[in-house]
């Protein structure tokens, strides 16, 4: 039970870890975008390839290392949390629900949230630092690497800081949640009546479930983006 369990925590993690680092471009792009107001919203590649002229093309890859580090972590706690609980609430004879998974996605998130937001606040600092803003109004960083952010943040702006961003982190569990409601919910579709899915259609289930609920959580994305590069003095 116990390495079932852990099979997919690490299955996760790493799936994340892998598709993070093949899209990685396009999450620089979409942070640009929300952090910095006075950014201009263009097409993507215009906004890649101003990027990369301006600051060099390594920009496009900058903060990976500790944003892989949160991304690995997030995931890990978030699919041992989910398939515990599913172990757990959908045991025996009983069926899995979409209200039911619902549920498990919402706790799952909650206990993420909590214990790796800080991590999140100080690799989102790491990823924008030494970016050319267009919004003078944001303030430039000056940290080492991952330990000497989190020294820096908490000497200079309190513990409390690395928690920035907490609350719409909370109400965006609803992201993920989302996403595997829709995802086990199309998933059983798919394998009615013994049915075998093909890794084809996993993709397939998987890209669209992700989609919608990024875009019905996408407004909050901006929010929590911007509370966690905030500077609190």
């Amino acid at each position: 039970m116990l390495a079932s369990t852990l099979v997919h925590a690490v299955a996760g993690a790493m799936g994340s870890v892998t598709a993070m680092t093949v899209f990685f471009p396009l999450d620089t792009a979409k942070s640009r975008l929300q952090v910095d107001e006075k950014r201009k919203a263009k097409s993507t590649p215009i906004i890649l390839a101003e990027i990369a002229k301006e600051e060099g093309l390594q920009s496009l890859y900058r903060g990976w290392f500790p944003v892989i580090s949160s991304l690995c972590c997030s995931n890990f706690v978030y699919f041992y949390t989910f398939n515990t609980l599913k172990r757990v609430m959908v045991a025996g004879p009983q069926r899995s629900r979409p209200g039911k998974d619902l549920l498990m996605g919402i706790i799952s998130g909650a206990v993420n949230v909590i214990l790796t937001t800080p991590m999140w606040v100080v690799n989102t600092r790491l990823k924008l630092q030494g970016v050319k803003f267009r919004d003078e109004d944001l303030h430039q960083t000056h940290y080492k690497g991952i330990f000497d952010a989190f020294s820096q943040i908490i000497a200079n702006e309190g513990v409390v800081t690395l928690w920035n961003g907490l609350l719409p982190s909370l109400i965006l569990v609803m992201n993920p949640a989302v996403q595997f409601m829709i995802y086990e919910a199309m998933k059983r579709r798919a394998g009615k009546g013994g049915r075998k899915i093909s890794s084809a259609e996993i993709f397939l289930i998987g890209a669209i479930a992700k989609a919608i609920a990024a875009t019905v959580t996408y407004p909050l994305q901006t929010v929590q983006a911007i509370l966690r590069v905030t500077m609190n003095y």
